[in-house]
């Protein structure tokens, strides 16, 4: 039992930094700003938009916000015709 508590004790001396000034310059901040206005992200539901990379098409749901709606097939993009969202190959 008394090596286990050595051993954990250990452990622990060899997890602490030895040189405090030297971790500083490696700290990332994390914080993030919660103050994002998210309307320009809402949708009304049932519209169809292409997804930013052209391989399929997102629709809006109930809630407001769009959602994967389908991949087009390999050989095709998604493409406008008449404001909505297709296919094409």
């Amino acid at each position: 039992m008394k090596f286990y508590a050595l051993l954990a004790f250990a452990t622990a001396a060899l997890a602490l930094p030895a040189d405090t000034e030297s971790t500083k310059s490696t700290e990332v901040d994390t914080t993030v700003d919660t103050n994002v206005d998210i309307e320009f992200l809402r949708c009304s539901p049932a519209t169809y938009i292409c997804k930013p990379d052209f391989t399929g098409w997102l629709v809006c749901n109930v809630d407001g916000f769009f959602v994967d709606g389908g991949n087009c097939d390999t050989a095709a993009w998604c493409e406008y015709i008449d404001g909505l969202p297709y296919c094409i190959s």
